[in-house]
């Protein structure tokens, strides 16, 4: 890979991440409103809108394995976001982003073929209990298990999209 391309990955990869930090930030504004479950109708569909309008996926041609996973893949992100939402709504943004957190780590690690990589799983997971507020005060439980079950979609978010990815060539859902 050229030093461009990684560059542009990597502010691929920013970006994304910047957008789904601010949009989780703007949501738990709307929380006294819509609720969680509001806050993710509404992203979603707003995310769905803007895939129709821009890429226009195209489903003819797809097997039924395929469309599957591009449905598990959308249920899955909203799942994902349930969980997420409802988890800011109990407990810190910080505490529920780094138990998410725990999904795209633990796909890492599988991935992992070198023994060295058990020394960082330690780190972060001794940095996850350092911040955890529950080594040294109260956290809700509920919150905590829905920022896990957030990290466990997220994880599973990770492997269907390499799948669509796969099938749904170019972004736009055409070979």
């Amino acid at each position: 890979m050229s030093r461009s391309e990684r560059l542009t990955s990597m502010s691929l990869v920013m970006g994304a991440v910047a957008s789904v930090q601010i949009g989780a930030a703007i949501a738990t504004t709307l929380f006294d409103e819509l609720g969680p479950g509001g806050a993710v109708l509404l992203r979603t569909g707003f995310a769905a809108v803007a895939l129709l309008l821009f890429w226009r996926p195209q489903i003819r041609g797809k097997s039924p394995v395929q469309v599957r996973d591009a449905v598990l893949y959308g249920l899955t992100l909203a799942a994902m976001n349930l969980s997420f939402y409802a988890a800011l709504d109990r407990i810190p943004l910080g505490i529920a982003v780094t138990l998410e957190f725990t999904g795209p780590f633990a796909v890492a690690v599988a991935g992992s073929r070198r023994p060295s990589d058990l020394l960082w799983v330690a780190l972060a997971a001794a940095g996850i209990v350092l911040l955890s507020p529950g080594v040294h005060g109260s956290l809700d439980v509920t919150g905590s298990l829905l920022a896990l079950v957030a990290g466990a979609c997220w994880a599973t978010y990770i492997v269907l999209a390499a799948r669509v990815g796969r099938a749904f060539s170019g972004g736009a859902g055409r070979d």
